[in-house]
């Protein structure tokens, strides 16, 4: 199927053609016709799945079409709000839709004029809606639709009483939910506030689904010159590098920093205006490396991510997964190390369970190399 023989605004589609989207992925040709007809969706989907277009384009199409008055997208973190923005304003260049985006960390007179304003799709982290609530902003009866996006990490986060507050406040016709995973915390929110729908579940996940992985114990005292002679190996491709900390990503980016890398961080601590910063110049390779938390483990749209260096483990195997999961996408290989704290005693939940250093990891699309020199040789 194409998007051309799909039933939705030709002004969309239009849209779709000058970005070079010709072809759904999987998760996009069975939402699109179940959303457009007016049925809610439940659907379980991976990062790199293509779920924005699949939720934005019916969203879209049914505003256009006056089948909807307006939409709200809830989502966990603001990076993952402004890429939605972002993405569905490229769908919506010749719609004439006014979409806007709420989110905290910066100053909320720009976004209570904005609000004063048409508003045809909001997407909103759930305290910042709140906020503007609060505070008389907004109108939350002109949203006749809801999309619960990264359902999971929403709840996983704690804003489980927020969305109860705005789903009570808006009590929404429609009601889509894309998550992870549908089972314990989201189970109950699906069955406490979405009455019908499909469920649509992918039968595999669309996230690194060729990695190839390895794990090297490395004295505490050695990560720092690993990592070093790791990032030197790449050259100028880029390095995607997690820690445990804050004060570990700002202490990383300034030594590498101070031997001629050019690194930026990305973490909770920072303003807004330099985590946008930092993205933009890892995503145009302006700067090839970047020192994150687990902020960008999931969600984040960073593609051409040769390597995943995993400077400190994973708290939990599905952090683990999706933090490699930022290499390895649309097709390419990725490539994934991990440091494994010689001391077991040390090394986090995921990391006291991890196999032996030096076993393959089990999950799908991974395979065992001897090391990262092996595929840097071959030109990797």
């Amino acid at each position: 199927m194409k998007f051309e023989d799909m039933e939705f605004s030709a002004s969309i589609k239009e849209a779709l053609s000058s970005m070079n989207y010709t072809t759904p992925t999987k998760v996009q040709e069975r939402v699109i016709p179940v959303m457009c007809n007016g049925s809610n969706v439940i659907v379980r989907s991976h990062t790199g799945s293509g779920k924005t277009l699949a939720f934005g384009i019916p969203l879209s199409d049914r505003i256009i079409t006056r089948k909807s008055r307006a939409a709200l997208v809830l989502g966990p973190t603001r990076e993952l709000v402004m890429q939605v923005k972002s993405e569905l304003r490229q769908v919506n260049r010749f719609t004439g839709l006014r979409i806007f985006e709420v989110y905290g960390g910066h100053g909320i007179e720009g976004e209570t004029q904005v609000l004063r304003g048409r508003v045809d799709i909001l997407c909103a982290t759930p305290g910042r809606l709140l906020d503007h609530i609060e505070r008389g902003n907004i109108d939350m009866e002109m949203f006749d639709t809801v999309v619960l996006d990264e359902a999971d990490r929403m709840l996983d986060m704690g804003f489980i009483d927020d969305i109860r507050k705005i789903l009570e406040m808006v009590k929404p016709r429609w009601t889509h939910l894309f998550s992870a995973t549908l089972d314990g915390k989201v189970a109950v929110l699906i069955q406490e506030y979405i009455a019908r729908y499909e469920e649509i579940l992918l039968e595999e996940e669309i996230i690194g689904t060729n990695i190839i992985e390895k794990k090297f114990i490395v004295p505490r005292q050695q990560k720092f010159k690993e990592l070093y002679k790791y990032i030197q190996q790449a050259g100028r491709q880029r390095v995607l590098v997690f820690v445990s900390t804050k004060r570990y990503a700002e202490m990383l980016r300034e030594r590498l920093c101070n031997r001629g890398v050019r690194a930026v961080s990305l973490h909770g601590d920072l303003s807004q205006q330099k985590r946008e910063h930092s993205l933009e110049m890892f995503r145009s390779g302006k700067s090839n490396v970047l020192i994150a938390t687990d902020v960008a483990a999931r969600g984040l749209q960073i593609d051409n991510v040769e390597y995943v260096i995993n400077y400190d483990e994973a708290a939990d195997a599905d952090t683990h997964r999706h933090r490699i999961g930022r290499t390895g996408r649309m097709g390419a290989t990725g490539y994934a190390i991990t440091f494994i704290d010689e001391n077991p005693i040390q090394r986090g939940p995921y990391g006291a369970s991890n196999p032996k250093a030096g076993e393959p990891r089990s999950y799908r699309g991974v395979r065992e190399v001897k090391s990262m020199q092996f595929y840097i040789d071959r030109g990797y």
